[in-house]
């Protein structure tokens, strides 16, 4: 019988912790948004190779291109900068 009387008291104070642990749950954490990881990469700057016309032609179209590409960064960043909620 005298066992009897002493398992409730250690039972009552284990549930007593573990409800007082329920009492609030954890605030919600903040998660940092951040761009897409392919808008960090370096822009290309072609440089000039040659000595003719068609050199220079080619030269304008790889900076047309290269262009072209850092400009789809730049709008990717404005389109994730628009997704972002109000300051």
């Amino acid at each position: 019988m005298k066992r009897l009387k002493t398992i409730p008291a250690p039972l009552s104070l284990c549930l007593a912790l573990c409800l007082s642990s329920c009492a609030r749950p954890p605030a919600p954490q903040a998660v940092p948004l951040l761009p897409p990881e392919s808008v960090f990469a370096p822009c290309e700057q072609p440089r000039l190779r040659g000595e003719t016309w068609g050199d220079a032609v080619s030269y304008t179209l790889a900076l047309q291109t290269s262009l072209h590409i850092c400009a789809g960064q730049v709008e990717t960043l404005n389109a994730w900068r628009a997704t972002l909620p109000p300051r």
